[in-house]
Parts: C-alpha cells; structure tokens; sequence
C-alpha cells in the first residue's frame, strides 16, 4: 500500500480559495491507458486515455484528450484522507473503466476494445491530490466546481 508521502503535488484548481480555509485532500492516481478500438459500424482508432482513480475508494473518470489535467508543485495544508489502493490495483481500475467506456447496449456487440496500462507508465503515474473546500456543510471541489454535502466525505472514505 502506497502512504501519504508519496502523493506530491495538487491537481490545478479551477477555483481559489480563501486563506485559512479547511481543505480537505483527496489522493488520487493519474493513469494513462492505451486503447485500441475496431467496430463492424466505424474505423479502428488508437489512443491514450488519463483515467484518475480515486486512491481512498477506487473510482474512476475517464478524462480524453486535452481534458488531461496538470498537477502543480505543491499542495496546501489540510485534512489528508487515507490511501486504500496500491498504484497496481489503480492501474488494473483504470484498465477495466477504459475497456467498459462507450459499450453500452448494441454497441458492446459491435465494438471491440483492447487497453492495456504499461507497467514502466503505472510505476511512474503521478499520484496527487485533489482538494475539497469545505464552507459550511458542503464541500466544493476545487478542480471542478462541484458542490456536494459534506456528510458525502464519508462515500470517499469508506471503500
């Protein structure tokens, strides 16, 4: 299992918060993934992926393209949330969300995925923080915008 101290950096935040705000940082992987994809109905395409798996509860978010996001040097100070998942357990989540995205209904018929995770890519995937702003009883995500109740920090934590 992978401890705190290897988590270095923060994802760059959308939204800024005030000084001596509570912070509360979330540990996640940054995964590239490959994926090669043929079909009956479209042309095969080849690709990478960043899949950012949540290291406290294994959730994935397929991020394609120019979404990728970039992680800054440092992070601030606050409530760190335990890590849970080891970077190969990230990288086989990773896989497994890449090769399910896009096969829903009919298509899963007509549509072949191939991903893979390269070992020497997984060992040297960043590991970083996310960070939750909490004002009141809800937590803002600093990357996104989003809002949620503050009792949902126990869905993050709980695996």
């Amino acid at each position: 299992m992978e401890n705190n101290q290897d988590f270095k950096g923060c994802i760059e935040p959308a939204i800024k918060w005030q000084a001596g705000a509570e912070l509360i940082l979330q540990p996640v992987y940054l995964v590239p993934v490959e994926v090669f994809r043929t079909g009956l109905l479209s042309r095969p395409t080849y690709g990478t992926v960043t899949v950012v798996v949540d290291a406290v509860g294994g959730r994935p978010q397929t991020l394609h393209g120019k979404e990728t996001p970039k992680v800054t040097g440092s992070e601030p100070e606050g409530v760190r949330l335990p890590v849970n998942i080891s970077r190969k357990r990230a990288a086989a989540i990773a896989e497994s969300a890449a090769l399910s995205e896009g096969r829903e209904g009919w298509r899963s018929l007509a549509v072949s995925s191939h991903v893979m995770a390269r070992e020497e890519k997984v060992l040297a995937c960043f590991a970083c923080w996310i960070v939750w702003i909490r004002s009141g009883s809800s937590l803002t995500d600093s990357t996104s915008g989003k809002s949620v109740n503050a009792g949902e920090i126990l869905g993050l934590v709980l695996p």
